[in-house]
């Protein structure tokens, strides 16, 4: 079945995948891959309880062996998705073999499939005239609002900012930007505020960013399509009137805008698959190749709730390095400073964090399995009407529980700082589409742009309906 699977890619894969020669660990890794070397994509299912602790070992140390864990396995029968430079890949194959665990590559070229996702010049004339229609038929034109900005595509971190500066230009009276805090590089991390009047102060807040992973370009989409939502439809909708004049909604597009315009910067995997903020450059002894220098903190693991247990790393070259300690990067600091802010602190009864793929919705916490809330009957409550929001929509499906239930533990994340030290009731983590039918991960089409938009407002509507309404009947505690 192995075989079969895949078929149709290049001899020199088949090769790797027929000869699996024995090779020491010394010589595998004599020297790191290069920066332009031909990266694929494998995806794994674990079938037994070994093959799902071979799987959880290489993901721990995937940073030794320069592997790209994009999704790891979550449990039996559960798939990972697993990047690797071509020269490790024989090393994959043989660590796979050794336990039969099933696996298929699904992305022979990975950036090749950079290349035709992301440049222009490489989609057909027939998808970019697809893209320009959705763009025409979601978004007013600039002629009629100055507030244009095409959702039908992806854009750089400038584009984005000037998008938020013209909806404040626009909509004055119900519509703010904010500078949480900046970025190691020097870049704003601007957000925008909405509310009627803009200025109130003292309303109860719902809080909703994205893009705190570099990579995840369709959460920064989402959380703009929610603003393009809120402004343009505040006297065309009567649940969103209602949103605007009860609540104050804050919304951060990209909680990493260094990691963002680093994935930007470049078509090679390593460039644009980029997951951690641009923090300073550690240097380290390797087992294999001496000295390597490596930067970058996730800034999902760098919060200060059980930070540094479980699910994180102490390693400067792993893709989960949780910091030198809590808080130690601007931009989990911004976000902390924000929430306990005298704006806000108090009054935040959501917080919605965006993130990509699995189509999860997540509520607290995270850190261990069979850990909840008090309050865990009423965040799954309302999580299950999100996700029968979202898949009313498209037919989209999302799982909903604890990211240590639904995934693997981990600690330090935003979400559970939020519930259990900012006091924040409803506070969910979205893992957005792509699903397991889906090879793409974060390479999603543009042409999915928007419909993932409008699914996930449907499903975070119902957070803010709850919200306003919990505030109506006057219980405002974040218990």
């Amino acid at each position: 079945m192995r075989w079969s699977s895949i078929s149709g890619i290049s001899f020199l894969l088949f090769s790797l995948f027929t000869v699996c020669l024995a090779q020491t660990r010394e010589e595998q890794f004599a020297n790191p891959p290069k920066d332009y070397e031909r990266h694929l994509v494998f995806r794994v299912i674990p079938n037994n309880t070994e093959q799902l602790s071979l799987l959880n070992k290489l993901y721990l140390e995937s940073h030794e062996f320069h592997l790209d864990f994009w999704k790891p396995a979550t449990g039996l029968h559960q798939y990972a998705d697993v990047m690797v430079p071509e020269s490790r890949a024989k090393f994959l194959v043989n660590t796979l073999n050794s336990t039969g665990v099933f696996w298929r590559v699904t992305i022979p070229d990975v950036q090749r499939l950079i290349i035709e996702r992301e440049s222009p010049k490489q989609t057909s004339w027939f998808s970019r005239l697809g893209n320009n229609f959705m763009t025409r038929l979601f978004s007013r034109q600039k002629k009629e609002t100055g507030a244009y900005y095409g959702f039908g595509d992806y854009h750089n971190y400038d584009e984005i900012m000037r998008y938020l500066d013209d909806v404040a230009r626009i909509y004055p009276d119900i519509a703010k930007t904010f500078i949480a805090g900046t970025t190691n590089e020097g870049r704003e991390m601007k957000g925008i505020k909405i509310g009627n009047p803009a200025e109130d102060t003292t309303k109860r807040v719902v809080w909703i960013d994205g893009g705190m992973h570099a990579r995840e370009w369709a959460s920064v989409h989402t959380a703009l399509y929610f603003i393009k939502q809120l402004v343009e439809n505040y006297n065309r909708d009567p649940q969103i009137k209602r949103f605007v004049e009860e609540l104050n909604i804050y919304i951060l597009p990209c909680v990493n805008p260094d990691g963002y315009e680093y994935t930007r910067s470049d078509i090679t995997p390593k460039a644009r698959l980029w997951r951690k903020n641009r923090g300073r450059i550690n240097c380290k002894n390797s087992r294999w190749w001496g000295k390597i220098c490596c930067g970058g903190t996730d800034l999902n693991r760098n919060f200060d709730y059980h930070w540094s247990e479980t699910g994180s790393s102490a390693s400067t070259c792993s893709e989960v390095y949780q910091g030198d300690y809590a808080f130690s990067e601007p931009e989990s600091r911004a976000v902390r400073d924000m929430l306990m802010s005298n704006e806000l602190y108090g009054k935040t009864d959501a917080f919605v964090t965006m993130h990509t793929y699995a189509q999860m919705w997540m509520h607290p916490y995270g850190t261990r399995t069979g850990d909840y809330p008090n309050d865990v009957a009423e965040l799954r409550d309302v999580a299950r009407r999100g996700v029968n929001a979202l898949g009313s929509v498209y037919g989209t499906r999302f799982s909903y529980g604890t990211g240590a239930d639904l995934m693997y533990p981990s600690s330090g994340g935003s979400d559970d700082w939020a519930k259990g030290k900012a006091g924040v009731k409803y506070t969910y983590l979205l893992e957005l589409r792509p699903s397991e039918s889906s090879w793409d991960g974060f390479l999603l089409d543009p042409r999915l742009l928007i419909p993932v938009g409008v699914e996930t407002w449907e499903g975070v509507k119902v957070v803010i309906q709850e919200v306003l309404d919990r505030n109506r009947n006057g219980a405002v505690d974040g218990d």
